[in-house]
């Protein structure tokens, strides 16, 4: 980055992570800290459904820039060859869940081939991931390949990582702006690959800065740009990323950072840079034991977990529905709880192939890493010297920076993640001044549906007395409705420019227990809870933007339990 007025941190004080990955020959508890932070923020996000924790914590982002750095360091070490011992540490067990996904699905009736280009010959990407693999039209069927794109993204960055690192080594910064710019092109229409590989193209561009990032923190690239020029370009870097979301979030209502190409790369970027650069002492983890070994299981079984956690729960949803929990903390806890405990049943089963795979043996239990393969690196006795006064006051400044580096980052992510929420008092997450335009509304009971893979319409009302398509929720006639048996997927493809979804939803019938979940192409984007006939109806308004289609899913353990989706309609601009 050329010189700077600042001084940079002298070597001989500051931990550099250089070609070593910040560790001396073994783990950076570090990065295995922020690794196991961010798989158990997927998975409480999967769980709950939380947008708001996808702009506070761009925990993808960051587990891409992790994944970089390690590639960068295998393939020193053992050159292209690192790429097959990618793929095998990866390959099996996700070989070891599709096993046993796919005979669950066509066991319980998957029968229609996919939609795709290869009918059944799909299936090969449950062997090679270069595609999403394909499930069944079960309703719950998603929960086996809706989080895969992540393994997906993974292996093509792995198998392009060889040409990508001699590019970067020799082309640092200019790959790296590069690598920014194409997400932002693909978003404008300026890049549009198309064809088969589309969606997978726009995932690896969305994330390849972060991936880059990896490089360069494994080359200590990043430790050798002075502090104050590093912390002010993180700065600007978040502020853009923030504003973008921001712009997106409060003109659509809808800060799913997933869901905002461009924005997505450029916060998650400041986000990464941040934790790359901005490393406090982590004396107090190796203190408090359990704490340190659970992050340790954390990284050992992070593949099974990944895999596993989503199946596991729908399964806890479907558990835990009958129980009679009440309180907002209290049902977040119970299913926290069961899922991670199904978790625990799914790594005890499953978690020894990662040790397979890994050419270990196969333990019920990772072993522990040896104190001496924890530490964090320290300088070679003969580099150390005593520092001067004015190394001591350029490691003072460079603190300084690092700080107010991570607070501006900080400040963005709450900021954000209170927008997400729409506790900023006094403030909607639509611009008040921004003129609506017209509204057209489609209603869901004109529109062609898929339910639970047969293409039918909705059937009429059960009830004594009521008219064809009408519906009575609490008193209220609604013209047009919906029922779903409880569990179902319903699935419709809105019209093109529609960006919400509004329904009123109830229970309809007597002394069961039924919960709502509207999916946009296979993300969350609202889930009522459990709800009963104790309740009142509720109005959702849902954001949608533009999804291909949408899923309208209920569940229920009891069966003969009815869901009401009373005048469910797309709203669209005119």
């Amino acid at each position: 980055m050329g010189t700077s007025a600042e001084p940079t941190v002298p070597a001989a004080v500051v931990p550099v992570a250089g070609r070593a990955g910040g560790s001396a020959g073994g783990r950076d508890r570090y990065l295995d800290l922020w690794r196991a932070a961010a798989l158990v923020r997927v998975v409480t996000y999967h769980v709950l459904g939380w947008i708001w924790l996808t702009v506070l914590f761009p925990a993808m982002g960051l587990m891409f820039a992790l994944a970089g750095s390690l590639m960068a360091s295998s393939l020193d070490r053992t050159g292209a060859g690192a790429v097959g011992r990618r793929l095998r540490r990866l390959l099996p067990p996700l070989w070891g869940f599709g096993a046993v996904a796919v005979t669950l699905l066509l066991v319980t009736g998957w029968r229609v081939a996919p939609s795709a280009a290869l009918g059944w010959g799909e299936l090969v990407w449950w062997v090679f991931p270069a595609r999403t693999p394909p499930v069944g039209d079960q309703s719950w069927a998603w929960a086996y390949n809706v989080v895969l794109w992540y393994i997906v993204t993974y292996l093509w960055l792995v198998l392009l990582s060889p040409a990508l690192l001699a590019a970067f080594r020799r082309w640092p910064w200019y790959s790296l702006a590069l690598a920014v710019a194409l997400p932002i092109a693909f978003r404008f229409g300026v890049v549009n690959v198309g064809g088969y590989f589309n969606e997978q193209a726009t995932n690896v561009s969305t994330y390849l800065a972060c991936w880059l990032l990896g490089f360069a923190h494994h080359d200590g690239l990043l430790r050798r740009i002075p502090a104050r020029r590093y912390a002010l370009a993180v700065a600007g870097l978040a502020v853009t990323g923030a504003g973008w979301v921001l712009l997106v979030g409060w003109s659509s209502g809808n800060y799913d950072l997933n869901r905002i190409a461009g924005g997505n790369t450029l916060w998650s970027m400041a986000f990464v840079a941040t934790v790359l650069r901005f490393r406090p002492r982590l004396d107090w983890l190796a203190r408090i034991r359990p704490l340190d070994r659970l992050v340790e299981l954390l990284n050992a079984r992070a593949v099974t977990i990944y895999l596993w956690h989503l199946p596991a729960g729908v399964l806890a949803n479907s558990l835990v529905t009958p129980l009679a929990v009440s309180g907002w903390v209290q049902i977040v806890a119970v299913r926290l709880a069961a899922v991670w405990l199904l978790v625990a049943v799914a790594v005890a089963l499953f978690g020894w192939i990662e040790d397979l795979a890994a050419r270990r043996r196969p333990a019920l239990v990772p072993a522990r890493v040896s104190p001496d393969r924890a530490r964090t690196a320290r300088p070679a006795p003969s580099t150390i010297a005593v520092p001067s006064t004015i190394a001591v006051a350029s490691v003072g400044a460079a603190r300084h920076w690092h700080r107010a580096m991570a607070s501006t980052v900080a400040v963005l992510a709450v900021g954000l993640g209170v927008m997400a929420l729409n506790l900023w008092p006094g403030v909607t997450t639509r611009s008040p001044a921004q003129s609506s335009p017209a509204e057209v509304t489609y209603p869901l009971s004109d529109l062609p549906m898929l339910v639970d893979g047969s293409s039918e319409r909705p059937s009429t009302p059960p009830a004594a007395g009521a008219t064809p398509g009408s519906v009575t929720v609490h008193g209220q006639v609604y013209p047009r409705a919906v029922l779903t048996a409880a569990p179902s997927r319903v699935r419709v493809q809105p019209p093109a420019g529609c960006e919400r979804l509004r329904a009123v939803i109830d229970v309809g019938t007597d002394d069961v227990q039924v919960a709502f979940v509207v999916r946009a192409d296979d993300v969350t984007v609202f889930e009522s809870g459990v709800r009963s006939r104790a309740d009142t109806a509720e109005q959702i308004d849902v954001p949608i933007a533009s999804a291909s289609f949408v899923d309208l899913v209920t569940s229920s353990p009891f069966g003969g339990a009815v869901g009401v989706w009373a005048d469910p309609r797309f709203v669209c601009a005119s």
